[in-house]
């Protein structure tokens, strides 16, 4: 373990190295050429590089375990690569003749999209199937605006958008006719919370929400952290220190740091930041 992570810290301290030299293009140049070469010191790391939305350099750039090859901040993964690693695992699966995952994801779609999917002579011999009194037409996060939306068209005229609100603190539903907006409402999730529960530290009564936001809020990169407190950029040189300063542990699924303690904590983010420690 040692080694791989002694090797991981080398190829980071080599892509800044190029980076310094030639800017962004020298170092793809540089995992390109270790890719090639096969044999390279870096070639079966350079393997696992991939390009991911960096928002610190404002780009798709290299990066390793979800961390930018440019600036070493965190990269976020994209839905695309998501597509592609279930096309890889369906790919292995149709080659043992097992085909329950492609079953159960084509189960999932409408059937205006399964029948559309087939070709357009076809489409009649499936008409008394496809007469769907709600279609969902687009279902997707949008990055720049920051939420999720969903629209469904409803009959001939209507189109209903939920979204989510600015704050993520519930939803918005916009219901559209032919010309222009009929109803909106937000729905909150305070409102739809059972007032009966206990406010209490007990992990059960956390809404995924209260957690979502949690993160959100105090949540911080390895960039981040390793910035404010001016200890090294590399995880081999700097985790133990962060966690020598008894301040702060380490979250894998999300690849953050987060606060034990905090004087600005609430007793309920508190309790949150020791559920998440647990």
């Amino acid at each position: 373990m040692g080694k791989i992570k002694s090797e991981i810290t080398k190829l980071f301290d080599e892509c800044q190295r190029k980076y310094e030299e030639g800017g962004v293009a020298a170092v793809i140049e540089f995992i390109d050429e270790a890719i090639r070469q096969g044999d390279n010191l870096f070639s079966s790391l350079a393997l696992e590089v991939q390009y991911e939305r960096c928002e610190a350099c404002d780009a798709d750039m290299p990066s390793l375990n979800h961390i930018c090859l440019i600036c070493g901040q965190e990269t976020k993964i994209s839905k695309q690569q998501l597509v592609d690693a279930v096309i890889e695992d369906l790919k292995k699966g149709f080659a043992l003749g097992d085909y329950t995952v492609l079953d159960e994801l084509l189960n999932k779609l409408q059937i205006k999209t399964l029948v559309q999917s087939l070709p357009e002579e076809k489409w009649n011999e499936y008409k008394e199937l496809n007469n769907s009194y709600f279609e969902i037409m687009h279902f997707d996060y949008y990055d720049e605006a920051g939420y999720e939306e969903i629209q469904i068209h409803c009959g001939e005229h209507g189109n209903v958008y939920l979204k989510q609100d600015g704050d993520k603190l519930g939803f918005i539903i916009d219901v559209y006719g032919q010309n222009d907006v009929l109803d909106t409402m937000t729905v909150w999730e305070e409102d739809l919370k059972d007032w009966d529960e206990e406010e209490s530290g007990d992990p059960r009564n956390f809404s995924d929400v209260e957690i979502q936001e949690f993160k959100e809020n105090w949540g911080q990169s390895h960039g981040e952290i390793t910035s404010e407190l001016g200890f090294p950029l590399s995880h081999a040189k700097s985790d133990e220190l962060i966690i020598a300063t008894g301040n702060y542990f380490w979250d894998e699924a999300d690849k953050k740091w987060y606060n034990k303690h905090a004087s600005m904590f609430t007793p309920r983010e508190q309790a949150i930041a020791d559920f998440l420690r647990s």
